[in-house]
Protein backbone atom coordinates (compact mmCIF):
# COMPACT_ATOMS: atom_id res chain seq x y z
CA UNK A 1 0.00 0.00 0.00
CA UNK A 2 1.12 3.54 -1.16
CA UNK A 3 1.65 5.85 2.00
CA UNK A 4 4.50 8.51 1.32
CA UNK A 5 3.09 9.87 4.95
CA UNK A 6 5.28 7.00 6.52
CA UNK A 7 8.95 7.58 7.38
CA UNK A 8 11.46 6.65 9.83
CA UNK A 9 14.86 8.49 10.49
CA UNK A 10 16.96 9.30 13.13
CA UNK A 11 20.60 9.84 14.10
CA UNK A 12 23.68 8.00 15.47
CA UNK A 13 26.26 8.73 17.81
CA UNK A 14 29.53 6.62 17.73
CA UNK A 15 28.21 4.70 14.33
CA UNK A 16 30.05 1.20 13.14
CA UNK A 17 29.35 2.02 10.24
CA UNK A 18 27.95 4.42 7.18
CA UNK A 19 24.47 2.45 6.72
CA UNK A 20 21.23 1.61 8.69
CA UNK A 21 20.00 -2.10 7.38
CA UNK A 22 15.77 -1.92 7.44
CA UNK A 23 13.95 -4.94 7.18
CA UNK A 24 10.50 -5.09 6.86
CA UNK A 25 7.36 -7.45 7.46
CA UNK A 26 7.44 -8.68 3.87
CA UNK A 27 10.88 -9.16 3.96
CA UNK A 28 12.00 -6.06 1.74
CA UNK A 29 15.15 -5.12 2.85
CA UNK A 30 16.55 -0.99 2.38
CA UNK A 31 20.10 0.63 3.08
CA UNK A 32 19.46 3.52 4.59
CA UNK A 33 23.05 5.65 4.61
CA UNK A 34 24.40 8.00 7.01
CA UNK A 35 24.75 11.45 5.88
CA UNK A 36 28.01 13.84 7.12
CA UNK A 37 26.12 14.55 10.40
CA UNK A 38 25.49 10.08 11.08
CA UNK A 39 21.43 11.04 10.57
CA UNK A 40 19.47 9.25 7.92
CA UNK A 41 15.86 9.24 6.83
CA UNK A 42 13.78 7.25 4.84
CA UNK A 43 9.96 8.00 3.16
CA UNK A 44 8.02 4.45 2.87
CA UNK A 45 6.13 4.17 -1.01
CA UNK A 46 5.58 1.02 -0.48
CA UNK A 47 4.82 0.62 2.65
CA UNK A 48 3.40 -2.57 4.88
CA UNK A 49 2.59 -2.00 8.75
CA UNK A 50 3.91 -4.40 11.34
CA UNK A 51 7.12 -5.30 12.76
CA UNK A 52 9.96 -3.66 11.00
CA UNK A 53 13.95 -4.76 12.02
CA UNK A 54 16.87 -2.48 11.59
CA UNK A 55 20.33 -3.50 12.12
CA UNK A 56 23.07 -1.19 12.50
CA UNK A 57 27.01 -2.43 13.38
CA UNK A 58 25.58 -6.06 14.17
CA UNK A 59 23.14 -4.74 16.77
CA UNK A 60 19.16 -5.57 16.15
CA UNK A 61 16.68 -3.78 16.83
CA UNK A 62 12.29 -3.93 16.34
CA UNK A 63 10.00 -1.34 15.79
CA UNK A 64 6.29 -1.17 15.21
CA UNK A 65 5.18 0.93 12.57
CA UNK A 66 1.27 1.46 11.30
CA UNK A 67 0.07 3.98 9.17
CA UNK A 68 0.95 7.69 9.56
CA UNK A 69 3.60 6.57 12.22
CA UNK A 70 6.84 9.41 11.47
CA UNK A 71 9.21 8.11 13.83
CA UNK A 72 12.85 9.54 14.32
CA UNK A 73 15.40 7.61 16.50
CA UNK A 74 18.36 8.22 18.65
CA UNK A 75 21.25 5.79 19.29
CA UNK A 76 24.79 5.86 20.98
CA UNK A 77 26.18 2.40 19.93
CA UNK A 78 27.91 2.81 23.34
CA UNK A 79 25.16 1.91 24.98
CA UNK A 80 22.59 0.83 21.85
CA UNK A 81 19.75 -0.84 23.36
CA UNK A 82 19.90 1.78 26.65
CA UNK A 83 20.59 4.59 24.50
CA UNK A 84 17.38 3.70 22.06
CA UNK A 85 15.06 6.35 22.13
CA UNK A 86 11.89 7.36 19.79
CA UNK A 87 10.29 10.88 18.61
CA UNK A 88 7.36 11.68 16.80
CA UNK A 89 3.98 10.17 15.73
CA UNK A 90 3.95 6.47 17.27
CA UNK A 91 7.08 7.02 19.42
CA UNK A 92 4.68 6.04 22.39
CA UNK A 93 4.10 2.69 21.49
CA UNK A 94 7.88 1.67 21.07
CA UNK A 95 9.28 3.60 23.75
CA UNK A 96 6.96 1.34 25.55
CA UNK A 97 7.95 -1.87 24.23
CA UNK A 98 11.44 -0.78 24.26
CA UNK A 99 11.48 -0.38 28.07
CA UNK A 100 9.49 -3.57 28.17
CA UNK A 101 11.47 -5.66 26.39
CA UNK A 102 14.65 -4.21 28.54
CA UNK A 103 13.11 -4.40 32.12
CA UNK A 104 11.88 -8.40 30.93
CA UNK A 105 15.78 -9.12 29.33
CA UNK A 106 16.85 -7.49 32.61
CA UNK A 107 15.06 -10.06 34.98
CA UNK A 108 17.17 -12.86 33.47
CA UNK A 109 20.29 -11.72 34.37
CA UNK A 110 18.87 -11.06 37.87
CA UNK A 111 16.30 -13.76 38.08
CA UNK A 112 19.17 -16.11 38.36
CA UNK A 113 17.53 -18.05 41.46
CA UNK A 114 13.80 -18.38 39.77
CA UNK A 115 14.49 -22.12 38.66
CA UNK A 116 16.07 -23.15 41.90
CA UNK A 117 11.93 -22.72 43.09
CA UNK A 118 9.69 -25.84 43.73
CA UNK A 119 7.60 -26.65 40.63
CA UNK A 120 4.29 -25.49 42.11
CA UNK A 121 6.62 -22.12 43.69
CA UNK A 122 7.36 -21.66 40.03
CA UNK A 123 4.35 -21.97 38.13
CA UNK A 124 2.74 -19.26 40.55
CA UNK A 125 5.79 -16.69 40.24
CA UNK A 126 5.14 -17.35 36.77
CA UNK A 127 1.37 -16.63 36.37
CA UNK A 128 1.72 -13.57 39.08
CA UNK A 129 4.99 -12.38 36.48
CA UNK A 130 1.88 -12.62 33.65
CA UNK A 131 -0.42 -10.33 35.74
CA UNK A 132 1.26 -7.44 37.26
CA UNK A 133 3.25 -7.00 33.55
CA UNK A 134 -0.48 -6.71 31.76
CA UNK A 135 -1.89 -4.64 34.48
CA UNK A 136 1.22 -2.38 33.98
CA UNK A 137 0.08 -2.12 30.22
CA UNK A 138 -3.32 -1.68 31.03
CA UNK A 139 -1.91 1.25 33.02
CA UNK A 140 -0.31 2.32 29.61
CA UNK A 141 -3.41 1.68 27.27
CA UNK A 142 -5.85 3.98 29.60
CA UNK A 143 -3.02 6.99 29.12
CA UNK A 144 -2.68 5.92 25.45
CA UNK A 145 -4.91 4.28 23.51
CA UNK A 146 -3.53 2.32 21.32
CA UNK A 147 -4.12 -0.30 18.05
CA UNK A 148 -5.47 -3.77 18.25
CA UNK A 149 -2.04 -4.84 16.52
CA UNK A 150 0.20 -3.02 19.20
CA UNK A 151 -1.85 -4.36 22.41
CA UNK A 152 -1.21 -8.19 20.18
CA UNK A 153 2.50 -7.67 20.19
CA UNK A 154 2.96 -5.96 23.58
CA UNK A 155 0.90 -8.75 25.45
CA UNK A 156 2.31 -11.26 23.33
CA UNK A 157 5.99 -9.99 24.04
CA UNK A 158 4.74 -10.68 27.90
CA UNK A 159 3.45 -13.58 27.49
CA UNK A 160 6.15 -15.35 25.41
CA UNK A 161 9.00 -14.19 27.77
CA UNK A 162 7.45 -16.19 30.50
CA UNK A 163 6.19 -18.95 28.61
CA UNK A 164 9.70 -19.65 27.49
CA UNK A 165 10.63 -19.99 31.17
CA UNK A 166 7.96 -22.32 31.57
CA UNK A 167 9.75 -24.35 28.77
CA UNK A 168 13.04 -23.98 30.34
CA UNK A 169 12.31 -24.77 33.85
CA UNK A 170 12.03 -28.83 34.00
CA UNK A 171 15.95 -29.13 32.85
CA UNK A 172 16.91 -26.38 34.66
CA UNK A 173 15.81 -27.56 37.79
CA UNK A 174 16.16 -31.24 37.60
CA UNK A 175 19.34 -31.39 35.13
CA UNK A 176 19.32 -32.47 31.68
CA UNK A 177 20.44 -35.46 32.51
CA UNK A 178 18.29 -37.37 35.16
CA UNK A 179 15.19 -38.38 35.12
CA UNK A 180 12.57 -35.81 35.36
CA UNK A 181 9.73 -36.60 38.35
CA UNK A 182 6.53 -35.90 36.47
CA UNK A 183 4.55 -35.88 39.36
CA UNK A 184 6.22 -32.84 40.88
CA UNK A 185 4.88 -30.84 37.78
CA UNK A 186 1.14 -29.16 38.37
CA UNK A 187 -1.14 -30.33 36.15
CA UNK A 188 -1.92 -27.02 34.65
CA UNK A 189 1.78 -26.29 34.43
CA UNK A 190 1.65 -26.49 30.46
CA UNK A 191 -1.83 -25.28 29.91
CA UNK A 192 -0.19 -22.11 28.29
CA UNK A 193 0.80 -24.29 25.55
CA UNK A 194 -3.20 -24.24 24.40
CA UNK A 195 -2.32 -20.31 23.27
CA UNK A 196 0.47 -20.76 20.89
CA UNK A 197 0.08 -19.78 17.56
CA UNK A 198 2.64 -21.40 15.38
CA UNK A 199 1.80 -19.54 12.63
CA UNK A 200 1.47 -15.96 14.01
CA UNK A 201 2.67 -14.02 10.38
CA UNK A 202 2.29 -10.47 12.87
CA UNK A 203 5.20 -12.28 14.83
CA UNK A 204 6.99 -14.03 12.18
CA UNK A 205 10.35 -11.33 13.00
CA UNK A 206 9.83 -10.78 16.64
CA UNK A 207 12.47 -12.03 18.82
CA UNK A 208 10.41 -13.05 22.06
CA UNK A 209 8.17 -15.36 19.77
CA UNK A 210 11.27 -16.99 18.00
CA UNK A 211 12.77 -17.24 21.64
CA UNK A 212 10.18 -19.18 22.79
CA UNK A 213 9.74 -21.36 19.79
CA UNK A 214 13.15 -22.95 20.32
CA UNK A 215 12.69 -24.22 23.60
CA UNK A 216 9.28 -25.22 22.55
CA UNK A 217 10.35 -27.14 19.98
CA UNK A 218 13.21 -28.82 22.33
CA UNK A 219 10.93 -29.98 24.42
CA UNK A 220 7.68 -31.39 22.54
CA UNK A 221 10.74 -33.41 20.98
CA UNK A 222 11.81 -34.77 23.80
CA UNK A 223 8.78 -35.65 25.38
CA UNK A 224 7.53 -37.78 22.51
CA UNK A 225 10.92 -39.13 22.21
CA UNK A 226 11.12 -40.07 25.26
CA UNK A 227 7.18 -41.74 25.89
CA UNK A 228 7.71 -43.64 22.87
CA UNK A 229 11.23 -44.72 24.66
CA UNK A 230 13.81 -43.90 22.01
CA UNK A 231 15.34 -41.02 24.17
CA UNK A 232 16.35 -40.70 27.67
CA UNK A 233 18.91 -38.30 28.63
CA UNK A 234 18.83 -34.49 26.86
CA UNK A 235 21.66 -34.43 24.38
CA UNK A 236 21.61 -31.43 22.25
CA UNK A 237 23.30 -32.98 19.34
CA UNK A 238 21.97 -36.40 19.32
CA UNK A 239 20.96 -36.73 15.94
CA UNK A 240 17.69 -38.89 16.11
CA UNK A 241 16.26 -35.54 18.69
CA UNK A 242 17.27 -32.88 16.19
CA UNK A 243 15.36 -34.89 13.35
CA UNK A 244 12.63 -35.20 15.59
CA UNK A 245 12.81 -31.18 15.84
CA UNK A 246 12.91 -30.92 11.71
CA UNK A 247 10.04 -32.78 11.77
CA UNK A 248 8.34 -31.48 14.72
CA UNK A 249 8.75 -28.07 12.81
CA UNK A 250 7.62 -29.11 9.36
CA UNK A 251 4.00 -30.52 10.51
CA UNK A 252 3.70 -27.65 12.95
CA UNK A 253 4.31 -24.90 11.41
CA UNK A 254 2.81 -23.96 7.56
CA UNK A 255 3.96 -20.29 7.80
CA UNK A 256 6.88 -20.47 5.04
CA UNK A 257 9.30 -17.58 6.84
CA UNK A 258 8.46 -19.12 9.94
CA UNK A 259 9.15 -22.29 9.40
CA UNK A 260 11.67 -21.76 6.92
CA UNK A 261 13.93 -19.57 9.80
CA UNK A 262 13.48 -22.22 12.69
CA UNK A 263 15.03 -25.53 10.18
CA UNK A 264 17.70 -23.37 9.39
CA UNK A 265 18.42 -22.37 13.03
CA UNK A 266 17.99 -25.87 14.45
CA UNK A 267 20.12 -27.48 11.44
CA UNK A 268 22.62 -25.15 11.76
CA UNK A 269 23.33 -25.28 15.56
CA UNK A 270 23.77 -28.74 14.73
CA UNK A 271 26.32 -28.38 11.88
CA UNK A 272 28.35 -26.26 13.94
CA UNK A 273 28.74 -28.14 16.62
CA UNK A 274 28.82 -31.64 15.54
CA UNK A 275 31.85 -33.69 15.62
CA UNK A 276 30.58 -36.33 13.43
CA UNK A 277 30.07 -35.36 9.13
CA UNK A 278 28.22 -38.71 8.98
CA UNK A 279 25.81 -37.76 11.19
CA UNK A 280 25.85 -33.92 9.83
CA UNK A 281 25.25 -35.02 6.15
CA UNK A 282 22.05 -37.07 7.45
CA UNK A 283 20.51 -34.03 9.06
CA UNK A 284 21.41 -31.98 6.29
CA UNK A 285 19.26 -34.03 4.16
CA UNK A 286 16.43 -34.15 5.91
CA UNK A 287 16.66 -30.23 6.26
CA UNK A 288 16.50 -30.00 2.41
CA UNK A 289 13.36 -31.96 2.24
CA UNK A 290 11.69 -29.75 4.67
CA UNK A 291 12.89 -26.41 3.56
CA UNK A 292 11.46 -24.53 0.97
CA UNK A 293 14.11 -21.25 0.87
CA UNK A 294 16.37 -21.56 -1.64
CA UNK A 295 18.93 -18.94 -0.26
CA UNK A 296 18.54 -20.80 3.14
CA UNK A 297 19.85 -24.40 1.48
CA UNK A 298 22.85 -22.60 -0.36
CA UNK A 299 23.84 -21.18 3.24
CA UNK A 300 23.32 -24.77 4.84
CA UNK A 301 25.12 -26.36 1.87
CA UNK A 302 27.95 -24.25 2.29
CA UNK A 303 28.00 -24.43 6.26
CA UNK A 304 28.15 -28.13 5.88
CA UNK A 305 30.89 -27.84 3.36
CA UNK A 306 32.86 -25.59 5.17
CA UNK A 307 32.34 -28.04 8.42
CA UNK A 308 33.92 -30.88 7.04
CA UNK A 309 37.40 -28.58 6.30
CA UNK A 310 37.41 -27.85 10.22
CA UNK A 311 37.55 -31.33 11.34
CA UNK A 312 40.52 -32.16 13.76
CA UNK A 313 43.38 -32.93 11.50
CA UNK A 314 42.49 -30.62 8.85
CA UNK A 315 45.23 -27.41 8.06
CA UNK A 316 43.00 -24.23 8.68
CA UNK A 317 41.50 -22.44 6.21
CA UNK A 318 43.74 -19.54 4.77
CA UNK A 319 42.21 -16.59 6.20
CA UNK A 320 43.70 -12.77 6.22
CA UNK A 321 43.82 -11.08 9.60
CA UNK A 322 45.04 -7.82 10.32
CA UNK A 323 46.84 -6.77 13.53
CA UNK A 324 47.31 -3.43 15.67
CA UNK A 325 49.90 -1.95 14.06
CA UNK A 326 47.52 -2.40 10.81
CA UNK A 327 49.69 -5.65 9.06
CA UNK A 328 47.80 -8.02 7.15
CA UNK A 329 48.97 -11.75 7.83
CA UNK A 330 47.59 -15.11 6.80
CA UNK A 331 45.89 -16.94 10.13
CA UNK A 332 47.89 -20.01 9.59
CA UNK A 333 51.27 -17.93 9.58
CA UNK A 334 50.51 -16.64 13.53
CA UNK A 335 51.05 -19.64 15.37
CA UNK A 336 54.36 -19.98 17.34
CA UNK A 337 52.81 -22.95 19.80
CA UNK A 338 49.40 -24.81 20.55
CA UNK A 339 46.89 -21.69 19.93
CA UNK A 340 43.36 -21.16 21.24
CA UNK A 341 41.19 -18.86 18.47
CA UNK A 342 38.40 -16.71 19.88
CA UNK A 343 36.16 -14.61 18.64
CA UNK A 344 34.65 -11.24 19.61
CA UNK A 345 32.03 -8.82 18.63
CA UNK A 346 31.56 -5.14 19.07
CA UNK A 347 28.08 -5.27 19.28
CA UNK A 348 28.63 -7.77 21.89
CA UNK A 349 30.29 -5.90 24.37
CA UNK A 350 29.00 -8.54 27.88
CA UNK A 351 30.87 -10.95 25.44
CA UNK A 352 33.55 -9.13 24.67
CA UNK A 353 34.83 -7.81 28.49
CA UNK A 354 33.68 -11.83 30.06
CA UNK A 355 35.73 -13.97 26.89
CA UNK A 356 39.03 -11.61 28.09
CA UNK A 357 38.45 -11.55 31.43
CA UNK A 358 38.03 -15.73 30.93
CA UNK A 359 41.41 -15.78 28.73
CA UNK A 360 43.40 -13.89 31.44
CA UNK A 361 42.91 -16.52 33.81
CA UNK A 362 43.62 -19.19 31.45
CA UNK A 363 46.45 -17.50 30.75
CA UNK A 364 48.03 -18.22 34.05
CA UNK A 365 46.23 -21.50 34.24
CA UNK A 366 47.85 -22.69 30.86
CA UNK A 367 51.21 -20.68 30.45
CA UNK A 368 52.10 -22.84 27.30
CA UNK A 369 48.85 -21.96 25.27
CA UNK A 370 48.53 -19.00 23.24
CA UNK A 371 45.61 -17.11 22.95
CA UNK A 372 44.70 -15.05 20.21
CA UNK A 373 41.58 -12.20 19.73
CA UNK A 374 40.42 -12.11 16.51
CA UNK A 375 37.39 -9.21 16.05
CA UNK A 376 34.54 -10.37 13.34
CA UNK A 377 33.31 -6.89 12.33
CA UNK A 378 34.46 -4.81 9.60
CA UNK A 379 35.43 -2.35 11.81
CA UNK A 380 37.72 0.70 11.11
CA UNK A 381 41.54 0.13 12.73
CA UNK A 382 41.18 2.84 15.17
CA UNK A 383 37.51 2.28 16.85
CA UNK A 384 38.87 -1.78 16.99
CA UNK A 385 41.36 -0.48 18.98
CA UNK A 386 39.42 2.46 21.01
CA UNK A 387 37.00 -0.69 22.70
CA UNK A 388 40.56 -2.46 23.48
CA UNK A 389 42.02 0.80 24.96
CA UNK A 390 39.17 1.51 26.80
CA UNK A 391 39.03 -1.83 28.47
CA UNK A 392 42.85 -1.05 29.23
CA UNK A 393 42.97 -4.68 27.17
CA UNK A 394 46.81 -5.16 25.38
CA UNK A 395 46.53 -5.43 22.05
CA UNK A 396 48.97 -8.23 21.67
CA UNK A 397 47.66 -11.22 20.09
CA UNK A 398 44.52 -8.83 19.19
CA UNK A 399 43.57 -9.64 15.67
CA UNK A 400 40.64 -8.41 12.89
CA UNK A 401 39.47 -10.21 9.71
CA UNK A 402 40.30 -8.11 6.60
CA UNK A 403 37.53 -9.84 5.28
CA UNK A 404 34.94 -10.72 7.64
CA UNK A 405 31.82 -11.92 6.03
CA UNK A 406 34.31 -13.72 3.71
CA UNK A 407 36.14 -15.27 6.88
CA UNK A 408 32.80 -16.12 9.14
CA UNK A 409 31.77 -18.18 6.43
CA UNK A 410 35.03 -19.96 5.44
CA UNK A 411 35.98 -20.68 9.82
CA UNK A 412 32.11 -21.16 9.90
CA UNK A 413 31.78 -18.68 12.93
CA UNK A 414 27.85 -18.70 13.92
CA UNK A 415 28.06 -18.67 17.64
CA UNK A 416 30.30 -16.09 19.20
CA UNK A 417 31.32 -18.25 21.55
CA UNK A 418 32.99 -20.80 20.09
CA UNK A 419 36.73 -20.87 19.64
CA UNK A 420 38.88 -22.80 17.17
CA UNK A 421 42.37 -25.33 18.90
CA UNK A 422 45.23 -25.09 16.33
CA UNK A 423 48.86 -26.67 16.76
CA UNK A 424 52.01 -24.54 16.34
CA UNK A 425 51.66 -25.48 12.50
CA UNK A 426 48.28 -24.32 12.03
CA UNK A 427 46.74 -27.85 12.16
CA UNK A 428 43.24 -28.17 13.84
CA UNK A 429 42.62 -30.40 16.96
CA UNK A 430 39.24 -29.13 18.14
CA UNK A 431 36.83 -27.01 16.00
CA UNK A 432 33.85 -27.01 18.39
CA UNK A 433 34.77 -26.17 21.94
CA UNK A 434 33.15 -23.31 23.48
CA UNK A 435 35.09 -20.97 25.77
CA UNK A 436 32.26 -20.36 28.45
CA UNK A 437 31.39 -24.41 28.65
CA UNK A 438 32.02 -25.80 32.03
CA UNK A 439 34.64 -28.72 30.36
CA UNK A 440 36.65 -26.38 28.25
CA UNK A 441 39.29 -26.30 30.96
CA UNK A 442 39.71 -30.02 30.55
CA UNK A 443 39.51 -29.85 27.14
CA UNK A 444 42.58 -27.39 27.03
CA UNK A 445 44.26 -30.45 29.22
CA UNK A 446 44.32 -32.79 26.41
CA UNK A 447 46.46 -30.37 24.57
CA UNK A 448 49.18 -29.05 26.75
Amino acid sequence: MSNENVFIGGDIINPSNSYVTLYDPKGHVDTLYLNSDNKFLHHFTDFNKGIHSFVHGGKHQSLLLEHSDSIMMHINTNDFDGSLTFNGNGAKKNNYLIKLLSRLENQNSTNNNLYKQEPSDFHETIISEISKNSEDLNLFLKNSPNSDLFVKIALSTIKYHYFTKKELYQHRHFGYNSSINSKKIPSDFYEFRKEIIYNDKDLKDFYPYYNFLFPHINNLSFEQLKADQKICDLESNNLEYTNHKLILIDSLVTNPLIKNNLLKYTVRNFISNSKSIDKSYILYQSYLDKSSNVKDKTYIKNLFKNTQGLQPGHKLPSVEVIDSDNIKSNLNLIFDNTTVLYFWDNASRYHFENSHIKVNTLNDLFPEIDFIAININSMHTNAWKNMLYAKQYSTNNEYRFANPSFAKKRLAINYIKKVLIVDKKGFILNSTADLFDSNFEDVLEDYK
